[in-house]
């Protein structure tokens, strides 16, 4: 369904209130009264439920004469009726419901039927749902209150989104006391359509929203919400609170990957590896949330700590410790400056003590000084009423002072009504307060934590010359073997040989079935007979698990048979490369000993990350593979071999990488190909280590090349464009690269790309070639390529825009068989084809 219709949900023009009766529609009446009280550029008008052709007998008469199309209808009946409303709604082409209505899946099987029948009538007729059971929708730009709600948020650049109605309008308590704005303020309820992710990505492409802050109790579609939330992520940040943290995960299965890999723990994971912010506490998600919407988050770890009293400052230390970080070390210069500036017994350190009689003046020069300092990356002004300090008066002269300061500046004052008046002019003025050190301490390290996210997901990995060689027709045999027989569980030797075919080094292990044959194995259960194994330095885990709702889970840590005692994990989502294994590795506690420790050899730590790729490849390519523990992976003179291994396998619903959450890579869009003139060449999809091909295949291109790709005069590919063209989610994107060469010394000589459009029917495609290799083929066997990926992706339409003096664009474009058509103002042509009318293999 297109992201369009949403646009028309939260912009309409119209909007159809339904079931706002007087007598029995208290909640449509409210709604009424919220949309009508705003200064929205859009019409409103209540219409009778009662009918089944429910606008052609609105209830009042002036509706009889609005001829206009309606762009949203608000339905506030009682559940029952909803699916024949959304039908009927569908057929007069509104784009959009928000459904108040309670009932649904919360009430048990029928009310979970009915949910269903909403959606097979929104489906049917392309209109999206939000709800039901839910508050209803806001978006201050404008002016629109689709809410029973008893408030009406202050502008803002944020957007909220929940699950909850309550916990909305406890938000909207909060925020106006606050005094923090909102751009759009949704209500999702039951999510039987809209779900987080289709509004994450509306929200993503909204100019007016800078950040994104979520209450979430639940997660559906969870490709798309990662998909979703990994492209907007490294443009705006996005903070959720997840409840039902006690719950239990899937079953505990008979290993100790299904004894630990527990849901609440796989949504942490999620999170990072989305580069979402997750924290735990209500309190937690209003304070980043005030922190994003009055101030930049803080680029460092660097906070500059400033107190009138040494009892607060220590508190705002201790919190930062609490969080394995510490105060910024200030110059010698700055304290210097500062030395001059406040009396002899002043702290001479970070936290900054100016003591409780100095001035204001003093207070006033001394943030002044300490935010200029280079090792400030926020600054935090903490103020209690101690000494001679009038509180209230000191935040009145900082608050124009603040206005210049180029860091992030956050405020606690600390006290109950004597500094209540003080929060409140600093609020007034959209400066960040808390009532308390720990509380500020904590928006900090919140926002400083999604920043470290964000720099994992965004960093490019170094391009290496090892590919790993993996074996998988011998992995698929020994997996279609086992399923033929009906084995669930492997034996150990084959589990081996499993692990083998993917790179996995395994001592030797023979099946022995009788005690004779066990004593002649041995001398040159079934009973596993296994080379000796020399006492280990280390043993390490490595397991992976495929779960019900995130797909596979690979997990490393600490193994031997206390593992699930001192449960040393740490949890990532496959597919895997170099940088998350190393961090993957990095959050346990044995990794300091892996580095070397005492009679311990360093281990090769490029090989276990290695390891755990294959790992991950492994659960990538089989989506049989339920269980797999290697444990222990015994460590001795820094060599790693997996002596005990245990695989459980069932049959898969969904074929490879459908299981998967996060897209992987798609090997099999690779293909070979060759030039005119007879040259081969190697076309795959492209990968975040091609950064720096990238680079050099754009200063391959002629500035006319250039300006044909890009429609404009680009000179270099700034760092965030050289990310977004190389890491790829191929959920979203299909992009091929013409490579020329051996791994060691490769030439990019082209780049083919599709963009799919929200509605995942349509895309978009860009293609560059190396003006040395134009006219002989490459172009041709990228398109034709990635045509055929796109068709096998489901989409039926792919279009691009081609300026006219492109002649070799129009003249392949004829060649594959698009229809070409000059674009409205005559300077580009508009080409387009269906991907069913492909005449290609």
């Amino acid at each position: 369904m297109s992201t369009h219709h949403l646009d028309r949900l939260f912009k309409p023009k119209s909007v159809a209130v339904i079931g706002a009766s007087e007598k029995k529609g208290a909640v449509g009446c409210a709604m009424m009264k919220n949309l009508l009280s705003g200064k929205g550029n859009f019409d409103v008008f209540p219409v009778n439920p009662g009918h089944k052709k429910v606008f052609d007998r609105p209830c009042v008469s002036r509706v009889q004469k609005i001829e206009t199309a309606v762009d949203m209808a608000v339905i506030a009946t009682p559940i029952q009726m909803v699916p024949e409303l959304v039908a009927a709604c569908g057929e007069k082409g509104i784009a959009g419901a928000v459904v108040v209505s309670s009932g649904g899946r919360e009430s048990g099987a029928k009310g979970q039927a009915i949910e269903e029948q909403i959606l097979a009538a929104a489906q049917k007729s392309d209109i999206r749902i939000i709800g039901p059971n839910c508050l209803g929708i806001m978006n201050t730009a404008v002016c629109l209150n689709a809410s029973f709600a008893h408030l009406t948020p202050l502008p803002g650049n944020m957007a909220f989104l929940s699950q909850s109605g309550a916990v909305c309008t406890s938000v909207l308590d909060l925020a106006l006391r606050e005094n923090v704005g909102f751009s759009h303020f949704v209500s999702l309820g039951s999510m039987v359509d809209v779900d987080f992710a289709d509004m994450i990505d509306y929200l993503g492409s909204q100019r007016s929203v800078a950040s994104i802050v979520m209450y979430m109790e639940d997660i559906t579609h969870i490709r798309n919400f990662m998909s979703a939330a990994r492209a907007v992520s490294r443009i705006k940040p996005i903070i959720v609170l997840k409840s039902g943290r006690s719950r239990a995960g899937a079953k505990a299965a008979a290993s100790h990957t299904g004894a630990m890999a527990k849901e609440d723990i796989l949504y942490d994971t999620a999170f990072q590896r989305a580069g979402i912010l997750r924290v735990t506490e209500f309190e937690a998600l209003f304070d980043a949330a005030q922190f994003l919407a009055k101030q930049q988050r803080p680029k460092g770890s660097g906070l500059t700590i400033i107190t009138n009293a040494g009892g607060p400052g220590v508190m705002a230390a201790d919190a930062l410790a609490s969080y394995g970080m510490e105060p910024a070390p200030l110059s010698r210069e700055t304290l210097d400056r500062l030395d001059a500036l406040l009396p002899d017994n002043w702290s001479r350190g970070n936290p900054v003590d100016i003591l409780g009689d100095t001035p204001a003046s003093a207070y006033i020069d001394t943030a002044k000084h300490c935010a200029a300092d280079p090792e400030t990356d926020a600054l935090l002004l903490i103020c209690s009423p101690a000494g001679t300090m009038d509180t209230l008066a000191l935040a009145e002269l900082l608050v124009p002072q603040l206005q210049t300061v180029s860091c992030p500046v956050f405020t606690a004052w600390i006290g109950g009504d004597n500094v209540a008046k003080a929060r409140q002019v600093f609020n007034q003025a959209g400066i960040v307060t808390y009532d308390s050190a720990e509380r500020a301490v904590r928006a900090f390290k919140n926002l400083y934590e999604y920043g470290k996210n964000i720099e994992r997901l965004t960093q490019i990995p170094i391009r290496t010359d090892t590919k790993l060689i993996i074996h998988r027709d011998i992995a698929g045999k020994i997996i279609q073997n086992a399923m033929a027989k009906k084995d669930t569980c492997l034996l150990e030797n084959t589990a081996k040989a499993l692990l083998e075919a993917y790179g996995i080094p395994v001592n030797d292990t023979k099946i022995a079935d009788t005690r004779e044959a066990a004593l002649e194995t041995a001398a040159r259960t079934g009973v596993t007979v296994q080379s000796m194994q020399d006492r280990a330095d280390v043993e390490l885990f490595i397991g992976a698990k495929k779960d019900p709702h995130f797909g596979p889970v690979i997990l490393f840590g600490m193994g031997g048979v206390l593992t699930e005692v001192f449960k040393d994990i740490s949890m990532g989502l496959p597919p895997l490369n170099r940088m998350l294994a190393a961090h993957l590795i990095g959050k346990t506690k044995i990794a300091s000993v892996l580095k070397g420790f005492r009679h311990i050899q360093p281990i090769d730590m490029a090989r276990l990350e290695e390891l755990l790729i294959r790992v991950g490849r492994l659960m990538t390519d089989f989506p049989e593979i339920e269980i797999l523990d290697i444990n222990p992976l015994m460590v001795k003179n820094g060599v790693l071999t997996a002596v005990d291994a245990r695989v459980f396998i069932a049959p898969a619903p969904v074929p490879s990488p459908m299981h998967l959450i996060i897209s992987s890579y798609p090997w099999q869009y690779e293909s070979l190909g060759e030039t005119v003139d007879g040259q081969p060449f190697f076309i795959r999809p492209i990968r975040p280590s091609d950064a720096d091909l990238m680079i050099d295949h754009f200063h391959s291109l002629s500035s006319r090349s250039k300006y044909m790709r890009f429609f404009s005069p680009l000179k270099d590919l700034s760092r965030d464009m050289l990310i977004k063209l190389t890491q790829i989610d191929y959920d979203r994107e299909i992009a091929l690269v013409a490579l020329f060469g051996n791994e060691q010394n490769q030439k990019m000589a082209g780049v083919c790309r599709i963009i799919v459009f929200p509605d995942k029917t349509q895309a978009e495609f860009a293609i560059a070639i190396s003006d040395d290799w134009q006219g002989k083929g490459i172009g041709s066997s990228l398109l034709t390529q990635c045509l055929k990926a796109a068709r096998q992706m489901g989409i039926r339409r792919v279009m691009g825009l081609v300026l006219s003096e492109n002649t070799q664009m129009l003249k392949l474009g004829r060649k594959l068989g698009f229809a070409i058509n000059r674009a409205a103002g005559g300077g580009e042509y508009e080409l387009i084809i269906e991907t069913d009318d492909l005449d290609i293999d």
